[in-house]
């Protein structure tokens, strides 16, 4: 049972940890400057934890559906019409997610030998955050659309897909 818990929430434990390796690495920034003490390698830290953060974070949202939305278009519209305006949506999404996947890897194997300048890790390893979302928010993306299409857009009734993939 809590295994299950963690890999349904893999993305939110993944992003919390960055987001607190990021907080940390600030604080000791922060201390060491009040003592005049110079440790270079804090603010390098939390920039490339921020990344992570940022992209994580936005496939735990996608995943939800708890991104902003313009409501007014379903308040308005039939069923049917809003079932054809989240499949064209989502359609775009997964363009965008493929172009992220393709560029994103070649970013991550251009970079992969340079390493940063304070700490030392390659670079690549920093870049590739963005395939790596990339390729959980296409699959995301493909089973919300799966879902539309099963929901038929029967009724307004849509709290089978709001709560996001149920996995």
């Amino acid at each position: 049972m809590r295994n299950s818990k963690v890999i349904k929430n893999a993305e939110e434990i993944v992003a919390s940890l960055f987001f607190l390796v990021m907080c940390g690495a600030v604080i000791l920034g922060v201390i060491a400057r009040l003592f005049n003490l110079s440790i270079v390698w804090t603010d390098e830290l939390a920039r490339y934890s921020f990344i992570w953060v940022v992209f994580i974070g936005s496939v735990a949202v996608l995943k939800r559906k708890k991104h902003i939305t313009i409501e007014f278009l379903s308040s308005v519209s039939k069923p049917k019409w809003m079932r054809l305006v989240n499949t064209l949506i989502s359609l775009c999404l997964i363009g965008i997610f493929i172009v992220l996947i393709r560029f994103g890897f070649q970013i991550v194997s251009n970079t992969w030998g340079v390493p940063t300048t304070s700490l030392g890790i390659p670079t690549g390893l920093v870049y590739l955050a963005v395939p790596i979302a990339g390729t959980l928010m296409l699959i995301y993306t493909i089973i919300h659309l799966i879902q539309n299409w099963r929901n038929k857009g029967e009724g307004n009734d849509t709290s089978s897909t709001e709560r996001g993939v149920e996995i």
